[in-house]
């Protein structure tokens, strides 16, 4: 939920704009993005994690009639609390708070819940191999839970817990993407931002953080849960049929499957502004959720198309994605806010069409969900081709002597180092490079087609990657400081930061954990 806090808004302080250096241009699918084919509707699994509950933090975990038992979880980028079903609230004999009450809303509307007393989280592998070492799991918290109001009845149902934003962020978040490929659990873990075992990724995602949290419903009765931000992924655009719309879709690994709004489905040509489908779905299911199971529709589109920090786009060709307006109520306002899509685990595992149970394999090993740093990144298979320098979309300049694949400051202390050699041949490949045509020597006309090329690159160059990061003040990740980021820093006003709320959405400028004109002045400072 967007809001403001405070007296400060954005009618009210004087500011100043400033675009910067890279703007962004209708993003289109192309040969020299990274293309993955046909994904499915339907991930195979969700990621699981364990976890253990604690009164006191030096104390042993909670215990099952004498015994500890390990509890495992769906760990939720798209929940914002933690949720404890009542089977396990009463498995442990937790107690909850006899006033307490949270409103949430989720993919079936609202629901009621009951809020447990203060409790310590721990967390560890879902694939640890000693998951009964109490040692191996790393707490969090004190904290007070949702528990579902309702048992989970008979089979096909079954209690589940949620472990949502709270217990992720600051950290990273490691998913093992090949699990289910190979007939295992879709396995998690949280580790520590600087931890050495983070798996290498090949691209990334920025991700953003947005309140989608109602603390001030009139339904609450204090005390309340935990809740924290949500991640966002900016800029994501969907073609079919000639049509496209680009919008912002939460990061939802507890989704079995992708949404997209009624409007962002209207745009494509998919159904009328109602809602209504105006073609005959390609598929239809049935999901659940906070507030209940609904069926919806679902379309195979063209593409799906996400910018990456590394001058290429993923892109999802013939992707398949269901159709439902998700979304809660402006606390402030009282207006509806519709997300324009959810981006779920179906993109990042094994995948299965529900009409004809065929299954498809995921391009991914693993995926790392950096919350520190506000990156989503991928680690790609070794079967999928990756965008690469030198391949036949992204040719090397042949000014670059360095083999980075850019012509820049670089290369030009590597044909200095080489400066009027006339030694140059095969056998010293060409003086380093600095022989660029090759014709013996190293001189004015080598220089020349250095500057030719300057800051030549196959790969364009993307606000927030290593060489242009966002400027201070960009809070949105733009690449410009206006007005939508002093609106930003103003629904932050006099908040305190910390993690929960990725540090008051990134305003806490002067990191002093609060947000005040200290932070306004070097926000304005920043431009």
């Amino acid at each position: 939920m967007l809001t403001n806090k405070g007296f400060l808004s954005p009618e009210a302080v004087l500011v100043l704009l400033l675009s910067f250096f890279i703007t962004s241009g209708p993003i289109l699918a192309g040969p020299a993005d990274f293309n993955i084919d046909g994904v499915f509707e339907a991930s195979l699994d969700l990621p699981r994690i364990l976890f253990l509950l604690k009164t006191d933090a030096n104390g042993p975990a909670l215990e099952y009639m004498g015994n500890f038992e390990i509890n495992w979880a769906f760990l939720d980028t798209g929940a914002s609390g933690i949720l404890l079903s009542r089977e396990t609230i009463e498995y442990l004999q937790i107690s909850v708070d006899p006033t307490g009450q949270y409103s949430d809303v989720g993919i079936g509307g609202i629901e009621f819940f009951d809020v447990s007393v203060p409790l310590y989280i721990g967390t560890a592998a879902y694939d640890d191999p000693d998951p009964s070492d109490q040692e191996h799991y790393t707490l969090s918290g004190p904290w007070r839970f949702q528990v579902t109001q309702d048992y989970a009845d008979l089979w096909p149902n079954e209690p589940l817990d949620l472990l949502g934003m709270p217990v992720m962020f600051g950290k990273t978040v490691v998913l093992n993407s090949r699990g289910p490929s190979n007939l295992e659990f879709f396995s998690a873990d949280i580790r520590e931002p600087n931890d050495p075992t983070i798996p290498e990724v090949d691209f990334t995602v920025p991700l953003r953080f947005e309140k989608y949290i109602t603390p001030k419903d009139p339904c609450n009765i204090p005390p309340l849960p935990v809740f924290a931000y949500n991640p966002v992924i900016d800029n994501i655009t969907t073609e079919y049929n000639g049509n496209s719309f680009t919008g912002t879709w939460l990061l939802d690994t507890g989704a079995t499957i992708s949404l997209i709004s009624v409007a962002q489905a209207a745009a494509l040509g998919l159904t009328d502004p109602d809602g209504n489908t105006l073609i005959d779905p390609d598929f239809t299911i049935p999901i659940g959720g906070i507030g209940g199971q609904i069926i919806v529709p679902g379309f195979e589109i063209d593409n799906l198309i996400i910018p990456t920090l590394n001058g290429y786009n993923l892109v999802f060709n013939n992707a398949r994605i269901g159709v439902k307006d998700i979304g809660i109520v402006d606390e402030i306002t009282g207006e509806p806010i519709i997300l324009d899509g959810i981006f779920g685990s179906n993109f990042f595992c094994a995948t299965i069409n529900i009409s004809t149970w065929e299954l498809r394999d995921t391009a991914f090993d693993t995926i790392v969900i950096d919350m520190y740093n506000g990156l989503l990144g991928f680690d790609v298979n070794d079967a999928y081709p990756l965008p690469s320098c030198g391949d036949a979309q992204h040719p090397q300049p042949t000014a670059d002597l360095t083999g980075d694949c850019k012509v820049n400051f670089l290369d030009l202390l590597a044909l200095s180092e080489n400066w009027l050699r006339n030694n140059c041949n095969a056998g010293n490949a060409f003086c380093n490079a600095a022989d660029i045509n090759k014709n013996g020597k190293t001189d004015l006309a080598d220089y020349t087609v250095l500057v030719e090329q300057w800051r030549n690159s196959p790969f364009s160059p993307t606000c927030g990657d290593a060489e242009h990061p966002w400027p201070q003040g960009d809070l949105n990740r733009d690449c410009s400081v206006d007005f939508q980021d002093l609106r930003i820093l103003a629904r932050e006003w006099l908040n305190e930061c910390n993690w929960l709320n990725w540090n008051c959405s990134g305003t806490d400028l002067n990191s002093d954990k609060i947000i005040n004109f200290a932070d306004y002045s070097e926000f304005i400072n920043g431009m």
